[in-house]
């Protein structure tokens, strides 16, 4: 496209200048042919023109749709920005009742979970303390079952010892079982 409108313009230079020698040797009344030379060159530009303009046309036309869309785009982000700012200062100026409604909250989940671990402590105590006193019960009764199972061992092997070591009480012994299978 350059180079078209370089040489239209060299060619409309190059006529111009032989219209310009054409008339500086001849002097004669004017004419309407004397606009000739300048008649071809109107039409060679409009030519040019034609040839340049549709591009350039269009190159503009489609710059003007980017920026209106540029410009659409940035009322849109205007539009989001102040949003953005009002929501914003509508927080900043609720800050101080929120800050107050978190530590309250804060204090009352703080206050809920000492209430909680408190409770929960004092079921496993009572928990704790119920199993040991039935495993202390039952360790209670095993050895006292030991100790009487050891107890009435050692008695029945001291009576089997004095039984043997005595006739007298051999005879009554025997005499006693036979009495009682009767």
């Amino acid at each position: 496209m350059k180079s078209i409108i370089y040489y239209s313009f060299l060619f409309t230079s190059l006529i111009s200048i032989a219209v310009a020698n054409e008339q500086a040797h001849v002097h004669h009344e004017a004419s309407i042919m004397d606009l000739k030379y300048p008649f071809i060159n109107f039409v060679i530009m409009l030519a040019v023109l034609s040839k340049v303009i549709k591009p350039l046309r269009e190159k503009f036309n489609k710059q003007s749709d980017d920026v209106k869309s540029l410009m659409e785009s940035a009322a849109k982000n205007d539009k989001d920005a102040h949003n953005r700012l009002n929501t914003f200062q509508a927080k900043i100026k609720n800050l101080d009742s929120e800050i107050v409604k978190i530590t309250t909250d804060y204090q009352s989940e703080v206050t809920q979970f000492a209430k909680n671990q408190k409770e929960e402590t004092q079921t496993t105590i009572t928990r704790m303390k119920r199993d040991l006193e039935n495993k202390l019960d039952g360790e209670t009764k095993e050895l006292i079952d030991i100790l009487n199972h050891d107890l009435l061992t050692k008695v029945v092997s001291s009576t089997e010892t004095t039984i043997k070591n005595s006739k007298d009480l051999q005879s009554k012994a025997t005499q006693k079982i036979v009495s009682e299978l009767r």
